[in-house]
């Protein structure tokens, strides 16, 4: 109920400023009627348009101090893949974003269900995030496996139109988790032979989301999650 006094105070005011500003030919008088108006609907309806449940302002902002990073910023070691449908719950929300910033704690998987691991090429995995306005957060990734193959056409043919999610582990260690249990990412591949002998055979594998209620998340050291062990490719 006080929202909507709150939304009614506020498209009286903007109609009073109209037509004061209609009547008088003074725009002045106009902003001077809408202020007695909005400061009446307040003092009446026993709300604030600047307080933190109010329309005007939805979350208290805190401040961010300068940081500094370790000699390695950039890269990445280590790539884990879950199915969407193998998490238990969706456990990375924008309250948590807005309030703790990272996760911690155990990854919530089905009864035994895990990630696997992807050894992509080095130095070809990155991701990216966005915040647009209006529009929630973007998500993207991409990493590269070399050359081209049974292996990589069989494990492109399982991603084909299969809801993911990832975690890309850093050069300095630290874990980011991409993709939401309903809102996945959807992997794309892109194989390719260069025309010279000084390229390389490679697939390329990319995901992009929008939409999304988080931007990439930061897993705490704290963290953990079930990984199937690798096993050798056969020759």
């Amino acid at each position: 109920m006080k929202n909507q006094f709150r939304l009614a105070t506020a498209a009286t005011s903007i109609g009073s400023a109209a037509v004061v500003t209609l009547i008088t030919g003074n725009p002045l008088m106009g902003m001077a009627s809408a202020g007695l108006v909005g400061f009446a609907g307040q003092q009446l309806g026993g709300f604030s348009f600047n307080d933190e449940s109010g329309v005007a302002s939805c979350n208290a902002l805190i401040g961010l101090k300068r940081q500094c990073q370790t000699l390695t910023i950039g890269g990445a070691k280590r790539l884990y893949i879950v199915l969407a449908e193998d998490l238990a719950s969706e456990f990375l929300t924008y309250d948590l974003a807005k309030t703790a910033g990272e996760y911690t704690g155990a990854i919530p998987l089905v009864a035994t269900k895990k990630f696997i691991e992807v050894e992509a090429w080095y130095d070809t995995t990155k991701f990216d995030t966005e915040m647009k306005l209006g529009a929630g957060f973007t998500q993207s990734i991409e990493f590269k496996i070399l050359g081209y193959g049974k292996d990589i056409v069989r494990f492109a043919s399982l991603l084909c139109d299969t809801p993911v999610n990832l975690i890309v582990q850093g050069n300095d260690d630290k874990l980011y988790y991409i993709g939401q249990k309903y809102i996945p990412m959807m992997l794309e591949m892109k194989g390719t032979m260069p025309e010279k002998g000084t390229g390389r055979k490679e697939a390329t594998f990319t995901a992009k989301q929008d939409g999304m209620q988080v931007p990439v998340f930061p897993l705490a050291s704290a963290t953990t999650f079930a990984v199937e062990p690798l096993v050798a490719p056969v020759v």
